[in-house]
């Protein structure tokens, strides 16, 4: 678990130089699931192949939600947001996914809440400040406190045809770019909480880790390559 944040701040500021170079938002989302798909297919082969058990009806639909919050929501809107943005301001939102997770837990009826007690209500106000942030963050964007506040805005290639009618409707009502990648990112948190949440819920069901992983990505990528 310590090795997972150094990779995801390294995959920020990698993901981010590409973007510069004017590599297509949904192109790149497209390419890095199909190198994830070679690798993890023969994984889940050898890993998972006497113990997946059969593929129900009900199980595919959870799969296909698992792909469409875990790579289309999650992955997508954090590539456009951080093409609006910066590596630093796209990691500072990042501690929001715990708090999405929890709301959505508790939504799907995976954890219980009690105002009764402290821990409870500790849950509720941390929350509430938490999703406060998020909001401050994206309504308000301050001075520059050290160096120039375009400063990583100006090597940005980003066009109207790279991120479609979704970013182009959103600039259509006023918003302003970074505003825009603020959105984006908060969107990625609540889709990746969404996402932790039912592949909890999946796993109980289907405790096969690996496969899971590669039916999300062959549901993400096909969502992706229709976007």
């Amino acid at each position: 678990m310590l090795i997972v944040p150094i990779f995801h701040g390294g995959y920020h500021v990698i993901t981010k130089l590409v973007l510069n170079d004017g590599v297509n938002q949904v192109v790149y989302c497209v390419y890095r699931d199909l190198i994830a798909l070679s690798i993890l297919a023969p994984l889940a082969y050898f890993h998972d192949k006497q113990r997946r058990p059969p593929i129900t009806k009900d199980l595919l639909i959870s799969f296909f939600f698992v792909g469409l919050f875990g790579v289309v929501g999650n992955q997508l809107l954090f590539v456009i947001g951080l093409s609006f943005t910066n590596p630093s301001y796209a990691s500072a939102l990042e501690p929001t996914v715990p708090v999405f997770t929890f709301l959505f837990s508790v939504i799907m009826g995976i954890e219980k809440v009690s105002l009764l007690r402290y821990e409870g209500v500790a849950k509720v106000v941390g929350t509430i400040i938490c999703v406060s942030g998020a909001i401050l963050m994206v309504l308000y964007h301050g001075p520059a406190v050290i160096g120039n506040s375009e400063t990583g805005m100006q090597h940005q290639h980003v066009s109207q045809n790279e991120t479609g009618l979704f970013t182009y409707g959103l600039k259509y009502i006023g918003l302003d770019q970074f505003s825009l990648g603020v959105i984006c990112i908060v969107g990625h948190c609540l889709s990746l909480g969404a996402y932790l949440a039912i592949q909890a819920q999946v796993l109980k069901k289907y405790p096969t880790s690996i496969f899971i992983l590669l039916w999300s990505c062959i549901d993400g990528d096909n969502n992706n390559v229709c976007v």
